[in-house]
């Protein structure tokens, strides 16, 4: 038995010892690395982006590097610690693909995470070395040694290119070891990439990859660079505002994968898109018996959209979450020619149809009772619905416009869609596939007598 025990301890100084020695090396021209290259598999190729951005960290014996890949002949390049904003890179826009569920998967040597319940982080440990070095996949590492500076050149004048001078080609040379790979869009310009780009710039041990995530920009409502900002008062400022159409965010990563020396490795992606198509169902009733008037436009707000995915597990955080502003088609049960509201008509159906990470339902507090939870009107879970109306004014014969605001607390109607899954800890969701729906069945009833008072003018708030 102690025999045994001699052996094992052999065994992991060993292959400690070889961790330490081997995998630190880092220049250029160096034996230790091998080549890697990337496979897309998209459900629908045709909407794919035209550039993925590929997070190579190798989690023992620390380093790190961002790949762009070209997604239309899966040629690539490093782009290291360069700026991976949008606003200072070209934007294709690509088109909005197939939503699918589940969110991790895995690469052609270790297999992906395609579990319902969520991603997580398996492995199948074939050897004394490879249980070690995932011992500490999820802990920061020492920092390498540092290599010798080479003094900058200018872009095309010397050995150091500037980045739109390193050439694409079909593998690139990384240094051997245990490597997590994530994917994401590198040129989409509704995301915020600064917390990959210090994860780049600083050390591990400062700056661990479960800190690092992607977030949706935010605006607020006066931002002129929001689209389509509505002149209403916002009684729900808890957060501020992400585009109305932003482009879907691709994600996917594999489990931790070994890239060996001298040899090319191949790594497979099958990003999905992390948002979901929802559509969001609500009735209008009006009152015009003692004034008429017309539904021209109605608009609502969604609050509690998540905001930031972290890239070493794909989760949504619960605790950042925003808010979006989206038109509804208005339909009247009894329209004009032209499908348009009368001041007859005396209902309409108003449907939304949003893509967004999710939603997340209204917090409950501690000593908060559930009629406490049910009362809130601000927070997530909260939609506010501005309706756009033309009032008849019998006096004079002629119809003026007014506009009339509302609050609803959707507690109720989101626990019953089942958006999202809450991880144990309560602080980060994933989405239940990719459609969903909120079918709101309290209406929203609409009294001519409070749109606006015809004599005085004014809106309505209720």
């Amino acid at each position: 038995m102690n025999s045994k025990k001699l052996l094992y301890t052999l065994l992991l100084g060993a292959t400690l010892t070889s961790c330490a020695e081997v995998e630190i090396c880092e220049r250029d021209e160096h034996p230790h690395k091998g080549d890697v290259n990337f496979t897309y598999t998209w459900n629908k190729p045709e909407d794919k982006p035209k550039r993925m951005g590929v997070l190579c960290y190798r989690v023992v014996g620390q380093w790190k590097q961002v790949a762009e890949v070209n997604t239309d002949d899966l040629t690539l390049r490093l782009i290291g610690k360069t700026t991976i904003t949008p606003e200072n890179r070209p934007n294709e826009n690509p088109d909005e693909g197939d939503n699918t569920g589940g969110d991790n998967t895995g690469g052609n040597t270790g297999g992906g995470n395609t579990d319902a319940t969520g991603p997580t982080e398996t492995e199948n440990v074939e050897s004394v070395k490879r249980q070690v070095l995932l011992a500490y996949a999820d802990e920061p590492a020492e920092p390498t040694e540092p290599t010798e500076p080479t003094e900058p050149t200018e872009p095309g004048t010397g050995t150091t290119p500037s980045e739109e001078e390193i050439p694409f080609t079909p593998t690139v040379k990384i240094p051997r070891g245990y490597y997590k790979f994530a994917t994401f869009p590198l040129d989409n310009p509704s995301i915020d990439y600064s917390e990959l780009e210090q994860f780049m710039e600083k050390d591990a041990n400062k700056y661990p990859l479960q800190n690092v995530g992607l977030s949706y920009k935010v605006y607020d409502i006066k931002d002129p660079k929001l689209n389509k900002p509505l002149a209403w008062q916002d009684f729900n400022p808890y957060a501020k505002y992400i585009q109305p159409d932003v482009e879907p965010l691709y994600y996917d990563s594999t489990v931790v994968q070994r890239v060996r020396a001298d040899s090319q490795t191949t790594f497979e992606f099958k990003p999905k898109i992390l948002s979901q198509n929802i559509d969001i169902n609500f009735n209008i009733v009006k009152n015009t018996d003692e004034v008429q008037f017309k539904v021209t436009e109605v608009w609502a707000e969604i609050s509690g959209v998540p905001t930031y995915i972290k890239m070493n597990t794909g989760y949504l955080d619960i605790k950042k979450t925003s808010k979006m502003l989206f038109k509804t088609d208005i339909k009247p049960s009894n329209p004009d020619d032209n499908g348009n509201d009368t001041n007859e008509n005396k209902r309409i159906a108003c449907h939304g149809n949003i893509n967004v990470t999710g939603v997340v339902n209204v917090q409950r507090a501690y000593g908060e009772t559930l009629e406490d939870v049910r009362k809130k009107i601000y927070g997530p879970g909260i939609m506010q619905v501005v309706i756009y109306t033309e009032v008849y004014n019998p006096k004079t014969g002629q119809t003026f416009p007014q506009k009339w605001q509302g609050i609803i607390n959707l507690y109720n109607t989101l626990n019953k869609a089942k958006l999202m899954t809450t991880t144990s800890d309560n602080k980060y969701v994933y989405r239940n596939g990719e459609h969903g729906a909120i079918n709101i069945s309290a209406e929203i009833l609409l009294d001519g007598k409070t749109v606006g008072n015809i004599d005085k003018g004014g809106d309505a708030v209720v």
